[in-house]
């Protein structure tokens, strides 16, 4: 992170990137491993009993009252000091929505972004890969208890790896873009998954906490197996078009889509094809107005019943190594954030990606849902959220 950054300075502890990994330092062979794992990690946590007695079926339907959006506005603009553009979007159940997508989609040469402009945002879209999952458990497709030799007979610990631990991030296995094989060019699921599954596990299944993309990508797998259709096309139908998000599609290689160019240090990021390698754990191109309306919808049961996106948020492990001061949980793709001289308590996901950083979050304390994505690498999309609620904050003092 650029602590020089006015605007970084400001913000979080970067809490997602998906460049990036945990390494767990002892690895345990398949034969070592029990049938019932017990957890021995760091004290786990759930989100409190009293964020679920917020009324979540309550409309962002409508516009924000024209001063509050006029001071959201000037939050945007000095972000952009800081990144080339940036897409965001503010939320209030009762009142709102505001959404705005300024700056240039490319430094060089320059090209204004247009309205609605898609992002690359990264890691959030495991909350909407877990969403699938999920409703096939609630369908009696699958079940969270099953195990994935199912599936990938030949992955380690297949035997022992289930469903809710590679939503859960215990499964042990490596992350694949951790590997130095990884590379920059398009790799297939297939791929990606092979990269990981060769790798000897990091720990016992269910007994430690470590981000793994190779899980998530394995669950991408498993969706298209049950349903007999490609990942993208089941995500359109059980969610992008149900709850009307026009602007979200998952990156495929060859595919043109009108996405804004991604930066590191202010430079153009040249990686079109690279964006769809992540598959299920990361190759969403989207807006912050979209993953706004999915995160209401999901925690307004639209997308899961109310009971299940509960347990989403429960026994959630704390995000260390890499991610160690982020104040960070993880559930079933999605995060608790705790961050007291800031936002507080917060219930979302972030993501990062060459050239991307993007972050959606309700906040509780304010009752209020923020997204943010940037298409510069080296700023937070955090740094945005906290710029965007402190605006929200401060005009309610004078209002």
């Amino acid at each position: 992170m650029n602590r020089r950054s006015a605007l970084v300075s400001a913000t979080l502890v970067p809490l997602l990137a998906l460049t990036t990994v945990l390494h767990m330092p002892q690895a345990k062979a398949q034969s070592m491993c029990p049938p019932s794992p017990v957890y021995a990690g760091p004290a786990v946590r759930s989100a409190p009993g009293a964020v679920w007695q917020k009324d979540f079926k309550r409309s962002i339907d409508g516009t924000l009252p024209a001063a509050l959006q006029a001071s959201l506005g000037d939050a945007l603009d000095k972000m952009l000091a800081h990144v080339p553009a940036a897409s965001v979007a503010v939320a209030i159940p009762g009142q709102g929505t505001w959404t705005a997508t300024r700056g240039l989609a490319r430094k060089e040469p320059p090209q204004p972004v247009a309205p609605d402009q898609q992002f690359q945002v990264a890691s959030t879209a495991k909350t909407l890969t877990a969403g699938v999952v999920l409703q096939l458990v609630e369908e009696q497709k699958l079940r969270l208890a099953d195990t994935v030799d199912r599936w990938f007979p030949d992955a380690p610990n297949a035997k022992l790896i289930t469903i809710e631990q590679l939503l859960r991030h215990t499964s042990g296995l490596v992350s694949f873009n951790a590997l130095p094989s990884f590379g920059t060019n398009y790799r297939t699921p297939a791929d990606i998954i092979a990269l990981g599954t060769a790798q000897k596990p990091q720990f016992c299944p269910g007994t430690q906490w470590s981000y793994t993309n190779t899980g998530y990508a394995m669950l991408g797998v498993i969706i298209e197996k049950i349903e007999g259709a490609p990942l993208a096309d089941v995500l359109s139908k059980r969610l992008l078009e149900p709850l009307s998000l026009t602007r979200s599609v998952m990156r495929q290689p060859g595919v043109e889509l009108p996405v804004a160019t991604g930066h590191e240090a202010g430079r153009p990021v040249e990686a079109p094809d690279q964006y769809a390698t992540p598959y299920a754990a990361g190759a969403l191109a989207s807006t912050a107005g979209d993953l706004v309306r999915f995160w209401h919808a999901l925690l307004a049961g639209q997308v899961l019943p109310e009971a299940t996106v509960h347990r989403m948020f429960t026994g959630m492990p704390p995000m260390l190594g890499v991610y160690s001061g982020s104040n960070s949980f993880y559930g079933m793709g999605v995060q608790l954030y705790d961050v007291p001289d800031g936002p507080g308590l917060m219930l979302g996901h972030s993501g990062g990606i060459e050239g991307f950083t993007s972050i959606v979050a309700y906040v509780p304390g304010d009752d209020v849902y923020i997204a943010v994505s940037f298409n510069e690498k080296k700023v937070p999309a955090e740094a945005g959220l906290w710029a965007l609620l402190r605006a929200v904050r401060a005009y309610r003092v004078l209002n």
